[in-house]
């Protein structure tokens, strides 16, 4: 019968005590294997003999006979008083050992198996990756929240009150839908600072606004089913609903949000439209309160679902933040997502979805098929850090910060551009958009930028149709003024590119 035996975590030993290969020299096999495989790593230190004997059932002396042959091969080396020690790297061809079966015909180069490619599916999932130069936060890369000024302090000292509370049900019974206070928590924030009169039973906590928007389309679209996004848009928004098989159709934004005469000119009734209503990703303007109105009367009639993702709505310098498309929603179509990446950390991933009453279980239900729930100890210091107020103290900290950094980087533009952006983008976010000549690769630009270590996106990524706006983004939220000071002079090398002479929403391009 053979018997399965364990090195600690790092190999694992098969030995048949009923056939002709004595036992010392199956494990020597196996060691010899592991170690030329490159399975255990140089330098790795064994478990003690005794204790692999007493692990595999197997006398001292057999486990004593394997280190002595194995050290004489040079594969191992035994020290006194230290141990015994894995001493090379080196790997072998394992096809050397294969043995052919009688009738069995081995594969050839040119032949493919299909199960060896992925689905369908998988290689659309797959190409809608667009890349990035990098995701360390250089300047002047945007969408990134400034990692210094995060209360860490608080935060730890959170994380270590809430940590002896991770006992019993807690660490049982987490809901699909989230940790409860955390819910309750995201409900009175967007009471209090959006108007969304909503429960706790209708968030249910992810894992960011990708996961999120996955949900959603997952749940409430069919593959095929038309979906309307602004045009530019979020790279992310269209790459996923593209990946689930939806048909995307990209509407054109101007300075009051989505066009949505363009859009039913253009385009057949969409089951769903994505918006940012709070400030259009990329360009940054507001949805006007008439364009407001038209999107939810054209939910009610045709039935289309409005997916509300307002990434940085937090973010108002001037004006404050206005109440959510979600706070005026009458028939509860209106499904809003949100994510805290942007907010608190980069890598903070966690968000969440307001869904219709009526299908919120089903919500919770499918976020369970998911991947079961989010993190618990992540969302248990976050339901304390907004509860306490920590949250809403430090938005308000970063918009003061930011819009500091925002006069600090306009002051930039003009000094070595000679550029001033229109005083729409003044009112909110973190980034600026410099728009480039229609001539320009604002692709090549970006690149250019990157080999002098500054990073800054090129707009026209943004667009899915062949008209397409020339630009960079670049960011200002995570650098202080010294630094977005210091890599101010590198932008002076495209400052023959720049077109300061057309607003960014302008239609003829």
């Amino acid at each position: 019968m053979a018997r399965i035996g364990s090195l600690g975590a790092l190999v694992s030993i098969e030995l048949d005590r009923n056939g002709d290969t004595p036992i010392h020299e199956q494990i020597s096999a196996v060691f010899r294997q592991a170690v030329t495989s490159g399975r255990l790593q140089r330098g790795t230190r064994l478990p003690s003999t005794r204790a692999l004997a007493r692990d595999w059932g197997v006398s001292r002396n057999t486990v004593l006979h394997v280190f002595e042959t194995l050290t004489a091969e040079g594969l191992l080396d035994s020290r006194v008083g230290a141990g015994t020690f894995v001493t090379t790297d080196e790997t072998e061809d394992l096809s050397e050992g294969y043995v052919q079966e009688p009738g069995e015909r081995l594969p050839v180069a040119s032949e493919s198996y299909p199960f060896r490619r992925l689905s369908a599916r998988g290689r659309n999932l797959v190409t809608q990756n667009p890349g990035a130069l990098t995701e360390t936060p250089t300047p002047f890369m945007p969408d990134v929240p400034d990692i210094t000024s995060f209360p860490m302090r608080s935060w730890l000292r959170l994380m270590n009150e809430v940590t002896g509370r991770l006992k019993g049900n807690i660490l049982v019974n987490v809901t699909n839908a989230g940790y409860e206070p955390l819910r309750e928590a995201i409900v009175h924030h967007l009471r209090v600072t959006r108007k969304v009169d909503c429960q706790a039973d209708q968030v249910i906590i992810t894992t960011g606004s990708q996961q999120s928007l996955d949900l959603v389309t997952r749940l409430l679209l069919e593959r095929g089913d038309p979906v309307w996004i602004e045009e530019p848009g979020y790279i992310g928004t269209r790459a996923t609903l593209a990946a689930n098989g939806c048909t995307v159709y990209p509407v054109e934004a101007d300075q009051n949000g989505m066009n949505f005469e363009k859009g039913r000119k253009s385009f057949p009734a969409p089951r769903m439209i994505v918006t940012s209503p709070a400030r259009h990703y990329p360009l940054g303007g507001r949805m006007s309160s008439e364009r407001r109105g038209q999107m939810l009367s054209f939910s009610s009639s045709s039935g289309a679902w409005i997916l509300e993702d307002d990434y940085d709505c937090e973010f108002f310098y001037k004006g404050g933040i206005r109440p959510a498309i979600k706070s005026q929603d009458a028939d509860d179509r209106v499904i809003m997502i949100g994510t805290f990446s942007k907010t608190l950390l980069p890598s903070f991933r966690l968000g969440y979805v307001v869904a219709p009453k009526d299908l919120a279980l089903d919500f919770a239900r499918a976020r369970a098929v998911i991947d079961r729930h989010a993190p618990i100890l992540e969302q248990m210091v976050l339901a304390e850090f907004m509860h306490r107020g920590l949250y809403a103290a430090h938005l308000r900290r970063m918009r003061e910060l930011y819009h500091a950094r925002q006069i600090c980087m306009a002051h930039v533009l003009d000094r070595f551009l000679g550029y001033t952006p229109p005083a729409a983008e003044f009112e909110s976010g973190m980034h600026f958009i410099l728009p480039l000549q229609m001539s320009a690769n604002d692709r090549q630009v970006s690149l250019d930028l990157w080999e002098q270590k500054t990073t800054a996106r090129a707009l026209s990524i943004y667009y899915s149709s062949n008209r397409r706006r020339k630009g960079l983004l670049l960011g200002f939220a995570a650098y202080d003024e010294e630094k977005i000071l210091a890599h101010g002079p590198k932008l002076k090398s495209i400052s023959d590119l720049v077109d300061g002479s057309t607003h960014p929403f302008a239609d003829n391009f």
